[in-house]
């Protein structure tokens, strides 16, 4: 079903938001199993951050079995980071769809969580990969800059070798690398609005990757100032939610059962906020489309495993 051109009134980005809101809470099952699926990587990252600060100590000589624990949580966090890479946009087609159904008829009931996930993952999954090849190429450079820094630090020193916690908190303190630190975190926000809205076209319709991206930009740069509302809020709600994840880095917490509690707050409060954001971003989009007649959703069910 082809999208057709209509006069749609266009709505204003505080009620949309709060249209978004509303229709997300409707769709709470996917915060379940956003916060099961980052869970394990969160919790495990946090373990692995605690065991590596205390096993690799300056000073002292490393235990060979704490070594092994180390190296096994590293992979194991790896392996999760993996895992959540391919389920997480199974999870995000089916919140996407059912919040969709809800914005669009609010009658109705909406489509199988499921049957919404199958349905669109092979584009939202090239959608994932084209985002993380735009944070690639944001973040190396940020990298390199911090590894040059850290030898230079490294090298200036004449005391013990400072542990990784300690590096990181004089990353924090050189200028240069907040400044660049803070222009990744606005272009990484900024693409991922892009990237959000991408994937509500492609869930709304069923546009392939690079078009829906197209269209998400093309969106997002017509509707600038609404998109730069919901973008204010999704940058503060991740300022808020940042600590959480840095407070092993940084060393301001060793322990490995806090750290693992305190992972597992974030993972539902991210979890739940990854609902919240797919309501608000799909109200937007259906709010101020330039083009297209909202799609039945037996359509959409009637096309589930189509490329």
């Amino acid at each position: 079903m082809k999208s057709v051109n209509c006069e749609c009134p266009v709505l204003p980005a505080g009620q949309a938001m709060a249209r978004g809101f509303t229709a997300a809470h409707g769709a709470l099952l996917g915060a379940v199993y956003l916060a099961l699926l980052h869970g394990p990587l969160q919790v495990t990252n946090a373990i692995w951050q605690s065991v590596q600060g205390s096993t690799f100590a300056p000073g002292q000589e490393p235990d060979a079995g704490r070594v092994a624990l180390a190296l096994a949580l590293a992979g194991l966090t790896f392996l999760f980071g993996v895992a959540v890479f391919f389920l997480f946009p199974l999870v995000q087609g089916g919140i996407l769809g059912q919040v969709r159904d809800r914005l669009d008829f609010p009658g109705r009931p909406v489509g199988p969580f499921g049957t919404y996930a199958r349905a669109h993952y092979t584009r939202l999954l090239g959608s994932q990969g084209l985002f993380l090849l735009i944070t690639l190429a944001v973040m190396i450079p940020l990298v390199i800059m911090a590894m040059a820094l850290a030898i230079q630090g490294a090298w200036a020193s004449v005391g013990e070798p400072a542990d990784q916690a300690q590096v990181n908190r004089q990353l924090l303190q050189q200028p240069m690398m907040i400044v660049l630190l803070l222009a990744a975190m606005a272009v990484l926000s900024a693409a991922g609005m892009v990237y959000w809205i991408a994937n509500c076209v492609v869930v709304a319709e069923r546009e392939k990757t690079l078009a829906a991206w197209g269209r998400g930009f093309a969106f997002c740069r017509r509707n600038v100032f609404a998109v730069l509302t919901v973008w204010l809020v999704n940058l503060a709600v991740g300022v808020v939610l940042a600590p959480l994840g840095m407070l092993g880095q940084l060393g301001a917490i060793t322990a490995w059962w806090i750290l693992a509690a305190l992972a597992l707050v974030y993972a539902m409060a991210t979890g739940y906020w990854g609902v919240v954001l797919a309501g608000v971003c799909m109200a937007l989009f259906l709010g101020r489309r330039a083009t297209g007649e909202p799609s039945d959703p037996a359509v959409v069910l009637a096309g589930a495993g189509r490329p």
